[in-house]
């Protein structure tokens, strides 16, 4: 089980191939363990064996397997994510993901053309009432968690858009359906004896907090921070903020209000990471001064291009504080250098 009593600092990637798995392998030996990482959050691209048909990359439970031994060695605690009800299609986002593609029945917008992109269609959502789904997608996840050894599974549920708009779930609460949707899942996982993580941004409520549309809600299912049967408060959240507010970061304070255990998320720009976590700081302090149930957890680097031994190579160099341009590597790699002290004072 997710262990909440340590300070968790964690390092989340994509990766779609066996010679990315390698390339992270060296991430983890050459970069995040030396520096105290302990929780590394994968999300793979799997070649299924129960449904090979869906799989969205070459990655095998072989693969994944030699990465759970790599994270043993290390003493770093590895979380496959697998994206549930949101971001069920790639670039171009028109065109959905091979289960999706493959079963129509399952898309809540179906209306899209397949070559569509945004501002007409961000990314296909699957139907919150069409459970036929979840006889596709438990044994998926379950293949992976079993390669994978894990005890924590992360099932994103992010960047939510298109909800309660097919015929199935046309006229129905938004925020209904998506507790619904994570209490399904939460309850799946918990009765293996296992933690589930998410991310938080469809709890939050847009307009109140000043976030835009991807990092909060703007389409109705933020009240499902409220429905604590369903959101119940053993799921671990990630806070995922990019952008620099400058009036701070009030989710932070909501999550640990509620009762929950939260980690900040981060991402490229190392200015924007350092305010985040001078805020989050500032919640962990209330929290503790008012007692208030939930707890800052540690906080979480994310990356989000799939890895290849070149990108590893500019993170690492940027890491180290060496020159490395000015590239997305680069970028992700300079926000670790500048984060590391900050996160070396919240683990004392």
């Amino acid at each position: 089980m997710f262990d909440r009593t340590k300070a968790t600092i964690g390092f989340h990637t994509l990766v779609a191939t066996p010679e990315g798995i390698d390339s992270l392998i060296r991430l983890l030996r050459e970069g995040l363990a030396p520096r105290g990482f302990n929780l590394l959050i994968a999300e793979m691209r799997f070649q299924f064996k129960c449904f090979p048909e869906y799989s969205s990359g070459t990655i095998t439970a072989e693969d994944a397997s030699r990465l759970a031994d790599v994270c043993e060695e290390l003493g770093i605690k590895l979380v496959p994510l697998w994206p549930c009800l949101g971001h069920q299609s790639d670039s171009p986002a028109g065109t959905p993901l091979p289960l999706l593609k493959q079963h129509p029945e399952f898309i809540e917008n179906p209306t899209v053309a397949p070559d569509a992109t945004w501002p007409d269609i961000y990314h296909h959502s699957w139907c919150a009432s069409n459970d036929d789904i979840y006889q596709y997608i438990f044994p998926m996840m379950d293949e992976i968690a079993e390669a994978c050894r894990c005890d924590t599974f992360h099932v994103g549920l992010d960047e939510v858009f298109d909800i309660a708009m097919c015929p199935r779930c046309k006229g129905k609460d938004p925020a209904e359906l998506f507790a619904r949707t994570v209490k399904i899942l939460h309850d799946h996982f918990a009765e293996k004896g296992m933690d589930i993580m998410m991310w938080g941004d469809r709890l939050l409520d847009s307009i109140s907090m000043g976030y835009q549309m991807w990092e909060a809600d703007r389409f109705g299912m933020f009240p499902a921070l409220h429905m604590k049967d369903k959101i119940t408060r053993d799921i671990i959240i990630c806070d995922w903020h990019y952008d620099l507010h400058s009036a701070g970061y009030p989710s932070v304070e909501t999550f640990i209000k509620e009762g929950f255990t939260v980690l900040p998320s981060v991402f490229h720009v190392a200015e924007n990471a350092v305010h985040f976590w001078t805020h989050a700081l500032e919640a962990q302090y209330l929290s503790k001064r008012y007692g208030w149930p939930g707890q800052l957890g540690g906080m979480i680097c994310t990356n989000w291009t799939h890895l290849t031994d070149e990108y590893v190579q500019n993170l690492l160099t940027a890491m180290n504080g060496g020159e490395a341009g000015e590239e997305l590597d680069a970028m992700v790699g300079k926000v670790i250098h500048a984060m590391e002290p900050k996160i070396e004072k919240f683990k004392l």
